[in-house]
């Protein structure tokens, strides 16, 4: 599947505005292992509503000059939807990578918007808050 791509807008409580890209892409979960007790399941399910959450995995990176440097920073994370919901619900991503640290969760506006936030270095002296806007690119651009 091709790379979703988002120009962002981050801002600080102070103020202070820096523009980014967003990369991720969907990739397939692992088989489940085991089998379940499909009549008990079933029996269940009868018993009481149930609403249905789907949960895809994401990968991908995110730049941002000023923090960033030069490399991206590898991110990998979790997309949350209801089947009968046409956007997904909320993304949250974490940072692959143990020496640039972060935590980005946002949640999607419309079919091209997405806003939520972002905290840089987390669990550190130098962490960062920023709140986050992006618009998706086009494909194929």
């Amino acid at each position: 599947m091709d790379e979703i791509i988002y120009d962002l807008l981050l801002k600080s409580p102070q103020g202070f505005m820096l523009l980014g890209t967003l990369r991720f892409r969907i990739t397939e979960f692992e088989a489940a292992q085991g089998t379940a007790d499909v009549s008990a399941l079933l029996a269940e399910s009868l018993e009481r509503p149930f609403i249905n959450m789907d949960v895809q995995r994401l990968e991908g990176s995110i730049a941002v000059q000023f923090l960033t440097g030069l490399r991206p920073v590898p991110i990998e994370g979790l997309v949350f939807s209801f089947g009968m919901l046409p956007l997904p619900l909320n993304a949250l991503f974490n940072s692959a990578d143990p020496a640039r640290p972060l935590t980005i969760q946002f949640s999607f506006l419309d079919a091209t918007h997405i806003g939520g936030g972002m905290i840089w270095q987390v669990g550190t002296a130098r962490e960062l808050k920023f709140s986050l806007l992006g618009t998706q690119r086009g494909f194929g651009m």
